[in-house]
């Protein structure tokens, strides 16, 4: 069910699979991640981030060995993950920066109007 809810979301931003997948492969790998919570204070987590590829073109994400998953697509320069956290749909949208890096927020349902931010470097 929150495989079939996180791909809706990334339809609704306007995803296609088959024609970005190539996109995709450039973002494969490890990352440390840093950030901020909704509220604005010190990120607390989520740990490391593994970014593989599934056989459908998408792009499973990982967040601290599995406690959090996701799904993400390639659009342009942006990543757009659908993923969920205490049950709540989380949305992201990260941009992919020149040195492999990304840089974005994400928006937790029912935390209306707030942002966290993330930060993803490669290992």
């Amino acid at each position: 069910m929150k495989t079939i809810i996180a791909l809706a979301l990334l339809v609704l931003a306007g995803w296609t699979a088959p024609a970005l997948a190539a996109d995709n492969a450039s973002l494969l790998g490890d990352y440390i991640v840093t950030g901020t919570e909704t509220t604005g204070g010190p990120y607390d987590g989520p740990g490391p981030l593994a970014i593989i590829m599934d056989k459908s073109g998408a792009l499973n994400l990982s967040w601290d060995n599995g406690k959090y998953v996701g799904v993400g697509q390639v659009q342009g320069d942006k990543l757009y993950v659908a993923t969920f956290d205490q049950k709540r749909a989380v949305l992201m949208i990260m941009d992919i920066k020149a040195d492999g890096s990304l840089e974005g927020k994400w928006w937790k349902r029912t935390d209306a109007g707030t942002k966290g931010t993330e930060v993803w470097k490669k290992k």
